[in-house]
């Protein structure tokens, strides 16, 4: 082989193993590009799970605080605006809930019942002179929690139930759903219950009537 074949192989290996440094070594990686560390990422870009990423709305992410938004939700940064992908509340701008993975507008309750009242208590025992109610959302295990709807119409007529769902991981840790009966009668009415076998935590506590979300708020179990 001639010494001229000889130079331009030996040139030929030079390029590729360049054109390969850069390209494995040096080269950015842009947003979506697979990376190793956060310094082969563009400017302004992190590496999070081997994917560039910018933090922007639809971009990859593992926390909250990958996110400009701070919502991540299912590893990708959401705004947490109505209609947007959600695990729990807290997925959702304020005003706004979970409801069936999509975060949705509050229940408007007003056509059922003017107000609802969120009470502690001793557990055991209904609610009266000897055990009072004091109204709050925050509890502990050895409490009991009383509900009472008041202003209700006279249309309100009707069995419901109640759920205490983890506001962390969405799962129904517990509903009165088979353990009582409760109704509507078309007058003010409530309703108690205790903490067995919840773990401390966020709740969202959701009152369902005629199989649709009307009520909601979240209470702290401590």
């Amino acid at each position: 082989m001639s010494k001229a074949i000889w130079i331009i192989i030996v040139v030929l290996i030079v390029a590729i193993g360049g054109a390969s440094y850069w390209y494995f070594f040096v080269k950015k990686i842009p947003e979506g590009g697979v990376c190793q560390n956060s310094n082969r990422c563009d400017a302004g870009l992190t590496c999070i799970s081997k994917t560039c990423s910018s933090g922007k709305v639809g971009s990859v992410c593992q926390q909250k605080s990958d996110c400009k938004s701070q919502f991540c939700v299912k590893g990708v940064c959401t705004e947490g605006k109505l209609g947007n992908s959600c695990q729990n509340y807290k997925d959702c701008q304020t005003g706004l809930l979970c409801i069936k993975n999509s975060c949705g507008s509050l229940p408007d309750y007003s056509k059922y019942f003017s107000g609802v009242t969120v009470s502690k208590m001793k557990p055991g025992m209904p609610p009266g002179t000897n055990n009072p109610t004091v109204a709050t959302d925050t509890f502990t295990s050895s409490d009991a929690i009383e509900i009472d709807f008041t202003g209700v119409k006279k249309t309100t007529v009707g069995p419901y139930y109640v759920e205490f769902i983890n506001s962390t991981t969405g799962e129904v840790a517990r509903s009165t759903i088979g353990m009582m009966d409760t109704n509507f009668q078309g007058e003010d009415t409530g309703m108690g219950t205790d903490f067995s076998g919840m773990k401390k935590g966020q709740y969202d506590l959701n009152v369902y009537f005629g199989n649709a979300l009307i009520y909601s708020t979240v209470i702290t179990l401590n």
